[in-house]
């Protein structure tokens, strides 16, 4: 895992809360696990393309939608803005 397109002052902090973190999704229900805190909440599709896929959890609102592109079979990168991502790999 690995942080992409952000400030290089946070790199390091960002790469250490990504390697702690899991993404589990079942139904339309969406938990997030960080090292500190886990989270389950509802969402629904906003859009949805062959590789890219955008949600809204009832918690954060339309207004604050996740984005997650599939660049190939094992490589999620979840977008927290237009600019930067964070890149899981299945191992």
């Amino acid at each position: 895992m690995r942080a992409e397109g952000v400030r290089s002052d946070v790199v390091e902090s960002t790469n250490s809360f990504a390697t702690h973190m899991r993404f589990d999704v079942k139904g339309d229900m969406i938990t997030v696990t960080t090292q500190k805190d886990t989270r389950t909440d509802h969402y629904t599709v906003v859009s949805e393309e062959k590789a890219k896929t955008i949600i809204a959890t009832d918690l954060d609102g339309a207004s604050d939608p996740q984005t997650f592109v599939f660049t190939d079979a094992t490589t999620m990168k979840w977008f927290v803005s237009p600019e930067a991502a964070v890149v899981f790999s299945k191992e």
